[in-house]
């Protein structure tokens, strides 16, 4: 059943009951705690404040027309006849990192600014605040002219700024009938672009191991909730300590270290860069579907021998 309208402020993980805003409490066989990184119930869930903390870092984004792009004999050449992929640019001295990509099936730019907090910047809005075009532009007052017309290309009320957030990491994403996914169990930069793909694996893993299982069967979701912490932890915690590093990500001192507090598995030699084969072949050719239904074989075989 799909419940429409209904709020929830609190959630019983032992329990498995949702306390909802109209006073009703709901109780089920499983919860799945996935409301983003501002998540109103994760608190219940690790018995601890656990607000998000600014990073002092921000990011203004914004869509402009690729006919828009192309009509430039100057930006042209960056995007015709490429590759797939991204394009990026960085001011290392002030630390701004831009990279844009096309999407809609290559008619529009979407582009990333990510820089130091401003004052008052996004205050009324720390998701969706409008900034003026002027504002951007002084930002990027180090790049090159031919960039900054795609910042010109804009609409006037095209540019938002939201603010970038971080939260220690979890040890396990169980707690009693309850489970955590997505933001909510991880907040992460967007400095690889792995957040939305962790939380599709997560996804994945929930399909193979709950596939065919009876919510009352008690045991069964308790094995196959603990299962998912297995998979689920070591995984998201590496990818979230990664992209909270910055483009430099394990040559950062300590990464690697906070890291091995949840991952052993292996990881690119030391100095690999972001985007080279071996950093996509860690965070972008993981197969949950593989290792959550080899994980699920184990666990029935070693069942069986008890």
């Amino acid at each position: 059943m799909l419940r429409l309208g209904c709020e929830a402020i609190g959630v019983d993980c032992e329990m498995g009951t949702l306390m909802l805003a109209d006073g009703r409490a709901v109780r089920n066989d499983l919860v799945v705690i996935a409301d983003g990184a501002h998540s109103r119930l994760i608190e219940d869930f690790t018995g601890y404040p656990s607000a998000v903390s600014p990073t002092g870092r921000s990011i203004y984004r914004w869509l402009v027309s690729m006919d828009d792009v192309t009509a430039d004999p100057d930006l042209r050449a960056y995007y015709e006849n490429q590759l797939p992929g991204f394009t990026s640019w960085r001011d290392p001295l002030n630390d701004i990192f831009w990279v844009n990509y096309t999407c809609r099936g290559g008619t529009v730019l979407n582009n990333a600014v990510v820089h130091e907090t401003q004052a008052g910047e996004g205050e009324d809005d720390l998701w969706h605040s409008s900034v003026s075009k002027e504002q951007v532009l002084a930002m990027l007052a180090d790049f090159h002219p031919t960039t900054k017309k795609i910042v010109n290309m804009a609409t006037e009320d095209g540019i938002k700024v939201h603010h970038l957030f971080k939260r220690p990491p979890l040890s396990s994403f169980v707690r009693g009938r309850a489970l955590v996914v997505g933001d909510a169990a991880h907040v992460m930069m967007p400095t690889h672009a792995a957040g939305g793909a962790i939380a599709i694996e997560s996804a994945a893993s929930l399909e193979v191991l709950f596939a065919g299982v009876h919510g009352k069967d008690a045991a069964t979701v308790a094995q196959r909730m603990q299962l998912f912490d297995q998979l689920r932890v070591p995984r998201c915690n590496l990818t979230m300590l990664a992209s909270n590093a910055g483009p430099l990500w394990l040559n950062v001192p300590g990464v690697e270290e906070e890291i091995r507090r949840f991952y052993h598995g292996p990881l690119p030699p030391a100095g690999c860069l972001p985007w080279s084969k071996e950093f996509r072949e860690l965070l972008f050719h993981h197969d949950e579907y593989g290792a959550a239904e080899q994980a699920l074989a184990q666990a029935q075989v070693t069942s069986h021998r008890l």
